[in-house]
């Protein structure tokens, strides 16, 4: 299965269509958002993709009922919560938005989740500590570090491609 990776969207409509419309033309069936949508109507974006979004809140998400409750109304199957664990194939995960640097250090140090994913810091991460793969897809607005990314893992082979909007 693929899962499209992507954080950090803060509001900005152009890279949120690019960014759809990547993860369309890739056939991913699930997408993960590490919070920071901002504001409630960028969530009408989302009626493009055909699949299920599984989402957490960032720390600029202020209407959190609304924002639930549009994702409902996209998808009965979307989620959105502080964190998620779930399973995918023979992969466990664990998503959260990463404020808290020492939350997201004793997750992957506990060893208990195959995947980590989150956002937050704008900055990509794809690497391998303890056994685990942590993902940080950077930033799809790219306001910060002036690239706008998102990612690709295909959970068969633990592949992961970027691709800058």
């Amino acid at each position: 299965m693929k899962i499209g990776i992507f954080s950090d969207t803060h509001d900005y409509l152009p890279n949120i269509r690019k960014a759809i419309e990547v993860f369309n033309r890739e056939k991913v069936d699930t997408l993960i958002h590490c919070g920071d949508f901002v504001s409630l109507f960028v969530i009408k974006e989302f009626k493009n993709f055909n699949g299920r979004i599984l989402a957490t809140y960032g720390n600029n998400d202020g209407e959190r009922t609304k924002l639930k409750e549009w994702l409902k109304e996209l998808n009965p199957e979307n989620e959105i919560d502080d964190y998620l664990t779930f399973k995918i194939d023979s992969l466990k995960f664990f998503v959260l938005h990463g404020t808290n640097s020492e939350v997201l250090d004793a997750v992957i140090r506990s060893r208990k989740y195959d995947v980590v994913i989150y956002g937050h810091t704008h900055k990509k991460v794809f690497k391998e500590e303890n056994e685990v793969l942590v993902i940080n897809p950077g930033e799809c607005c790219g306001y910060l570090t002036g690239t706008a990314t998102v990612g690709v893992l295909n959970t068969e082979t633990k592949e992961y491609r970027e691709f800058i909007l």
